[in-house]
């Protein structure tokens, strides 16, 4: 493994461990102000946090769907953490987990309208996948 390969590496185990533990925080806070408040809150740019335009999530509160799918985004965020720290440990089953969760990530980040993580799941599955090409290639002798 070469030294570009390693930082790949430690790039995607970077890219799944931090905005997963970033929406898994957020999303919790989110869920609780609007618990208290009942409505999502506003950023000072006019819009509400994981209020969405697609219709059946809610745009100034969360209806049922949305609440469950905002369940399932910590959840999946929680698992991103944990495959972040399987990558930077190098284990096999951290490029499997990754992989399997980019999909869902990058559904509820569209359902959510959430750029950030529209951009960085298919960013880190490719470094998965390029890592695991690499680590998959015979050593030249």
């Amino acid at each position: 493994m070469t030294e570009i390969d390693k930082l790949a590496h430690r790039i995607a185990a970077i890219l799944y461990f931090v905005p997963g533990l970033g929406w898994a925080i957020s999303a919790l806070l989110i869920l609780g102000y609007l618990d208290r408040r009942g409505e999502l809150p506003m950023t000072p740019f006019g819009w509400r946090l994981m209020g969405s335009t697609v219709p059946g999530m809610g745009a100034d509160q969360l209806t049922p769907v949305g609440r469950a799918l905002a369940w399932v985004l910590i959840g999946v965020s929680a698992v991103d953490v944990a495959t972040g720290r399987w990558l930077w440990q190098d284990r096999r089953r951290g490029r499997a987990i990754g992989l399997a969760t980019t999909p869902v990530s990058f559904g509820l980040g569209l359902l959510f309208q959430l750029p950030f993580l529209i951009v960085v799941a298919p960013l880190r599955a490719g470094l998965v996948i390029a890592d695991s090409r690499e680590s998959s290639k015979p050593e030249a002798q």
